[in-house]
């Protein structure tokens, strides 16, 4: 469910977003031997923002992410190009912050009440303030898994905030990176 303002699920690419990555790529300032849309997140407003996983056949470490924008004439337009890299998978018991300091939130924005709630394992991206991805059993069924992704800065007085969160996930689902 996508509500105005907020990102929707990350979904497999599909062929119009390939013809959205091909209409972009010649805006790109760097030329790339492969440019497949991977995968993508949508945002309603006045509009369509797009969020598109791109695979490069570039070498290196991390993802492209291309961020497009749709006006209300269907007219497309390049609003960024970002490299975003993860870092290795960590045990959720490291995390700097407990878990219980987001759970409400979760179950807010899901509509459910989560008798479990253990964090499995997590990434996190650095940049001025921390993303951390969180993989989370909510029950002891196979799609019963989050994957939030919640903003810390570690200050003393900082909380963390819940920014987003993929449903239906699996033990075996990847963690990347989403809006």
């Amino acid at each position: 469910m996508t509500f105005v303002g907020g990102w929707s699920q990350i979904m497999p690419a599909t062929e119009e977003v390939q013809k959205i990555c091909d209409q972009m790529r010649p805006q790109l300032p760097e030329r790339y031997p492969i440019f497949k849309a991977i995968t993508y997140q949508l945002q309603v407003v006045a509009g369509l923002n797009y969020c598109i996983k791109v695979e490069t056949g570039v070498n290196c470490l991390g993802s492209l992410y291309i961020y497009v924008f749709r006006d209300l004439s269907d007219q497309l337009m390049l609003k960024d190009h970002v490299w975003r890299k993860l870092s290795e998978l960590c045990e959720a018991s490291t995390l700097p912050f407990p878990l219980d300091q987001i759970k409400q939130h979760a179950e807010d924005r899901t509509g459910k009440k989560y008798d479990i709630f253990r964090g499995i394992n997590y990434k996190t991206e650095r940049d001025e303030d921390a993303k951390y991805f969180i993989k989370v059993q909510v029950s002891e069924c196979i799609k019963d898994h989050l994957i939030l992704r919640v903003d810390y800065d570690r200050s003393p007085k900082s909380n963390p905030t819940l920014h987003n969160l993929l449903l239906d996930k699996t033990l075996q689902d990847p963690i990347e990176y989403f809006e």
